[in-house]
């Protein structure tokens, strides 16, 4: 499964992938959804901490109804004990530096599915790619630098 996404810079705004269908095995069909926040950072003063700027990814995770009949109050759905892996990488085209991260996200018998949060410090045009497969689709934000 791999995200679609839109391409070209964007402002200091939320940009979202489009959702994506996910198919982790039994109990575990649904949507996949990723958004890229880009948080401006602030410059340390006599009395502040300097605070990089950085781009916010999150991932998230909706279960299917028929997989998950009783919604947030079923202990797992359908019985299974699933968690949805997302691979994300960062790439500053302005310096270059990459990162890539994997988290999952899991069932919690509370609140339902919980989604995953990623976050790569750094100002410049950025390139996100989010993947639960090797095919990973782009979207490229533009990280204000520290005011």
């Amino acid at each position: 499964m791999a995200f679609a996404g839109s391409f070209g810079p964007a402002s200091a705004d939320t940009s979202s992938f489009d959702p994506a269908r996910v198919d982790g095995g039994p109990g575990c069909a649904g949507t996949v959804s990723a958004s890229a926040s880009p948080q401006q950072g602030q410059q340390g003063g006599d009395h502040a901490t300097f605070f990089d700027s950085s781009v916010q990814v999150q991932v998230s995770f909706k279960a299917d109804a028929a997989d998950n009949p009783l919604g947030s109050a079923s202990s797992s759905p359908a019985g299974t004990d699933c968690s949805i892996p997302a691979t994300v990488t960062a790439t500053n085209l302005d310096t270059g530096v990459t990162a890539t991260a994997t988290q999952s996200t899991h069932y919690d018998g509370h609140y339902g599915w919980n989604a995953t949060f990623f976050s790569f410090p750094g100002s410049g045009r950025v390139s996100i790619q989010v993947s639960t497969n090797p095919s990973p689709a782009e979207l490229i934000v533009d990280v204000p630098a520290p005011r």
